[in-house]
C-alpha cells in the first residue's frame, strides 16, 4: 500500500543564514514520500537562490516567489493552498527537524485534524524545552488567552484546511489553527522533542518584542486573536457570547487602570482558561485574576 504524501509548507523571508540547515533536515527525513513547497516572501538576500538550487537537484522541492510581501500569516496561507498532500507539515526557515519527525507525527495523528509535538530552543549554547509539564486542555477555552500550538511542530490533515482557511489578517496563524482544532476536539499532542527551534535577533517575534514593550505586544496579540475567534463561522451561540464578553473585558486593559469585568471572568473561569497552571485556592486565584486584569495605563 502506497504511503500517503506529506507536503511540507515552508515559508521564507531573508533566511539565507539558516535555510540550508533546515532544508537538509527536511530532505533527510526517514519518511520519504514528500512534497516540499517553498514560498518566498520577496527576500532581499540570497534565500530564493539557495532554495531554487535545491529544486534543481530534488524533484520534491517546488519553489514560488511572491510578487509583493504578504507577511507571515498570509504567506503560510498561500503555501498551504499550494500543497497537494494528504497531510501537511508546517516549517519555519531556521529550525532543525529530527530525522524521524514526520514519521512519528503521522503514526500518532490518527483521526485528528492537527497533531503538534514539543521542541527545544536553540541559540547561545542553551537548550530548553518549549512546553514543560504540559497537558492538552479538554476544551477550547484553554487556548484563547495562551497559545500552546506552534506551527513549526504541527502536522495537519488536509480536510482541516476547509475549516482553518483563510487565516486572520492579524495575530498568529498557529494560534488560530490550535483554537479551531481544539474547538472541534480534533487535536492531539505528542510529547517528544522533534524540532530544534531557533530564537535569534532576526526572528519575527524577537524583532517585534524589541520594537515594543512586551505588555503592549501581548495585549495587541490577545486582542487580535479574541477578535478572530469571536467571528469563527462554526461557533455555537453560547461560545460566541463567552468569547465576545472576554474580548470586551480584556479590551478594557488598554484604557483602564484595571479591567474589573476581566478580573471577574478570570476568577470564575480560572481552571478552564488556565488549565496548565496550579489548581489554586480561592484567595490565590483572586490575586492572580487581580494581577492579570491590570491595565496598560498604570
Amino acid at each position: 500500500m502506497k504511503e500517503p504524501l506529506i507536503s511540507v509548507a515552508l515559508c521564507t523571508y531573508n533566511g539565507a543564514k539558516y535555510i540550508k540547515e533546515q532544508l537538509d533536515s527536511i530532505i533527510g527525513q526517514s519518511y520519504k514520500n514528500l512534497e516540499i513547497v517553498i514560498v518566498d516572501d520577496v527576500s532581499t538576500d540570497q534565500t530564493f537562490d539557495i532554495v531554487s538550487s535545491y529544486a534543481k537537484t530534488d524533484s520534491r522541492v517546488k519553489c514560488y516567489k511572491n510578487e509583493h510581501n504578504l507577511g507571515f500569516n498570509k504567506n503560510f496561507e498561500k503555501a498551504l493552498s499550494l500543497t497537494t498532500g494528504d497531510y501537511i507539515a508546517i516549517s519555519d526557515q531556521d529550525d532543525i527537524w529530527l530525522p524521524n519527525k514526520l514519521q512519528l507525527l503521522l503514526d500518532h495523528i490518527k483521526n485528528n485534524w492537527l497533531i503538534f509535538s514539543n521542541s527545544n530552543y536553540i541559540g547561545q549554547d542553551k537548550q530548553r524545552k518549549l512546553l514543560r509539564d504540559f497537558k492538552l486542555p479538554s476544551n477550547y477555552k484553554g487556548i484563547i488567552l495562551r497559545n500552546f500550538v506552534t506551527g513549526h511542530t504541527a502536522l495537519l490533515q488536509r480536510e482541516f484546511l476547509d475549516f482553518a482557511l483563510p487565516f486572520p489578517d492579524k495575530g498568529y496563524y498557529d494560534w488560530w489553527m490550535g483554537f479551531i482544532s481544539s474547538y472541534h476536539h480534533k487535536i492531539t499532542f505528542y510529547d517528544e522533542v522533534l524540532t530544534y527551534y531557533r530564537i535569534h535577533e532576526e526572528s519575527v517575534i524577537t524583532k517585534r518584542l524589541q520594537q515594543d514593550r512586551h505588555a503592549v505586544v501581548e495585549f495587541q496579540n490577545i486582542m487580535a486573536m479574541l477578535n478572530a475567534f469571536s467571528v469563527y463561522k462554526n461557533l455555537k451561540a453560547e461560545d460566541k457570547k463567552f468569547i465576545e464578553q472576554l474580548e470586551q473585558a480584556y479590551n478594557l486593559k488598554g484604557s483602564e487602570v484595571r479591567s474589573m469585568p476581566l478580573m471577574k471572568m478570570i476568577y470564575q473561569n480560572y481552571r478552564q482558561l488556565f488549565p496548565n497552571r496550579k489548581p489554586w485556592k480561592s484567595l490565590t486565584k483572586l490575586i492572580f485574576a487581580f494581577k492579570f486584569s491590570k491595565g496598560l495605563t498604570t
